[in-house]
């Protein structure tokens, strides 16, 4: 009998609070920022939670390395 391996699911997008942890920028930093729209990486909304796209979030992160070389 031949058994399967499948790869862990690679979850594609962080909680507000997942991403402060990552980035060690606040909630509430990313918080003003959604509410300004005015900067931070793009961001959806789960039900009642914030959302953000990790490749969108490594996007955001590479503009900002450009912005500042």
């Amino acid at each position: 009998m031949a058994t399967t391996s499948t790869a862990p699911e690679i979850k594609t997008w962080l909680w507000i609070e997942e991403l402060a942890a990552e980035t060690g920028i606040p909630v509430r930093t990313f918080r003003h920022w959604r509410l300004a729209r005015a900067g931070g990486p793009p961001s959806y909304t789960i039900g009642r939670r914030i959302a953000y796209d990790r490749k969108e979030v490594q996007r955001w992160i590479e503009r900002q390395r450009a912005s500042r070389e």
